[in-house]
């Protein structure tokens, strides 16, 4: 299996077959979460991957997809884009009714909150986390489950055995989410987050999270 380097996942290419997300350089990543063009970027990388999943038809028996979205009352977004957060692409079947939904750079499974925030909001011994969190409002218990979920769940996640071994040195498990944050790169700190949270998209399905 090829190893990634340290500062290799370089990707040039658009992320989910749009266009680039509108150059902001920030001095942090989580001005992101006050940035609406960003929440809107990833509502469009959603939307390709749902219509690549609906292109592929039902895995189960190859029928068409039609759509059966889940609500969703999301947190940790700005209030100006909550309206299109306010489902999860999702499809079933119209021979065999299986349900399908495609992986999400927007949610991490079920948690209400957003993808975003619980990787910004839960790395270990951070101060900036920390305070970040509190601005969010995010319960002090929430926060110590995210950071448990990185330090114990998280690896233990299918997604996260078949793909740890690419990278090298490997990432280091006390400092997660961060330290897998630090293997991107991108011209911007926004960029850089996209690149992460398309990486772990997988995890927002059942398959990828047992």
């Amino acid at each position: 299996m090829e190893r990634i380097p340290v500062g290799a996942l370089d990707l040039q290419k658009p992320l989910g077959g749009v266009s680039r997300l509108p150059g902001q350089e920030t001095p942090t990543v989580c001005h992101a979460l006050h940035d609406p063009a960003f929440f809107r970027f990833l509502t469009q990388i959603d939307a390709q991957l749902a219509a690549e999943a609906r292109e592929r038809r039902c895995p189960e028996c190859a029928g068409p997809l039609h759509v059966a979205d889940f609500p969703r009352k999301p947190r940790g977004c700005p209030a100006s884009v909550r309206a299109e957060y306010s489902s999860r692409l999702s499809f079933t079947c119209g021979r065999c009714d299986a349900r399908t939904t495609p992986a999400s750079v927007r949610f991490l499974g079920r948690r209400v909150y957003v993808a975003v925030m619980l990787m910004l909001a839960s790395p270990p011994a951070s101060s900036a986390a920390g305070a970040l969190a509190g601005l969010m409002a995010v319960p002090v218990l929430t926060v110590r489950r995210w950071r448990r979920w990185w330090q114990e769940d998280f690896q233990r996640t299918a997604f996260w055995q078949s793909v740890r071994e690419r990278f090298a040195p490997p990432v280091p498990a006390e400092g997660l989410p961060q330290t897998l944050l630090a293997r991107f790169q991108g011209p911007t700190g926004h960029e850089r987050l996209i690149r992460l949270l398309r990486f772990i998209s997988p995890l927002s399905t059942a398959s990828m999270i047992k």
